[in-house]
């Protein structure tokens, strides 16, 4: 820590949530390729079914998810009051295809929704659970896919060893610079990031705990997925998931 870095360390909040609708546009690297990853994961199914999103935030991967998938029904959960609200904004023009609700991650009530989903992903959350929540959380979802379901995660991962924590570390400046520049003609927005510490590869923070990417693709292999996959992996962040089998 140094005393620049102003992020809350005791847990997530709606402040948090504000400063994340703020900002995340340019301090999460690429997000929009890791939505189009996550879109194109979900085979085109013919037939009605569900998407269900872990911690939706504002809904912008709900949009593209409903607007790749016209057969599908999409729920989003999230525990801040904040995003929920700004998601049903977002996401007022595709009507009754969308369910929102409030959920807590670590909680298992929600893991007991009966209907199963043909797909569930998720972006920039599973990192805030421990090494254990996340194993468990990984045989709970498969637990919730339709046979042939996609599971798809977004999300910051631990690199292993000194040289690839700072790797990371340094892509991710570059990579917030690159679309301050972008999106405001300037660094503005880079310098709001480089201040507050976001780079947690910097600046560690205990609400986050990032697991490596190996441990996690055997967890999902230990949970019953097949075709388990890493997708694409720059800055410390990386997209992976698995399938559950046609057979269930």
């Amino acid at each position: 820590m140094t005393d620049q870095h102003h992020r809350p360390s005791t847990g997530w909040d709606e402040e948090a949530s504000q400063d994340f609708l703020d900002y995340g546009k340019v301090f999460i690297p690429y997000r929009d390729f890791q939505f189009q990853l996550l879109t194109g994961l979900i085979p085109a199914f013919s037939f009605p079914y569900r998407i269900l999103e872990l911690c939706c935030g504002e809904g912008l991967l709900g949009a593209s998810l409903l607007d790749r998938h016209p057969h599908a029904g999409w729920i989003g959960l999230d525990g801040s009051s904040v995003m929920l609200e700004r998601a049903k904004q977002t996401l007022a023009r595709f009507g009754e295809r969308v369910e929102l609700g409030k959920f807590d991650l670590r909680q298992p009530a929600w893991r007991r929704r009966t209907s199963p989903y043909q797909a569930v992903v998720s972006s920039m959350a599973i990192h805030h659970l421990d090494a254990q929540e996340k194993r468990q959380l990984y045989v709970d979802l498969f637990s919730m896919l339709a046979p042939g379901g996609v599971l798809g995660i977004a999300d910051i991962i631990q690199p292993v060893g000194e040289a690839a924590v700072e790797l990371a570390a340094r892509q991710w400046d570059e990579a917030v610079r690159i679309r301050s520049m972008e999106l405001e003609g300037d660094v503005r927005l880079a310098q709001i990031f480089f201040r507050e510490g976001w780079n947690i590869f910097r600046f560690p923070d205990p609400m986050d705990k990032p697991s490596p990417l190996l441990d996690q693709l055997r967890w999902l292999e230990e949970a019953g997925f097949y075709d388990v996959n890493v997708y694409w992996l720059n800055a410390g962040h990386a997209v992976f998931g698995g399938r559950r089998s046609d057979g269930g």
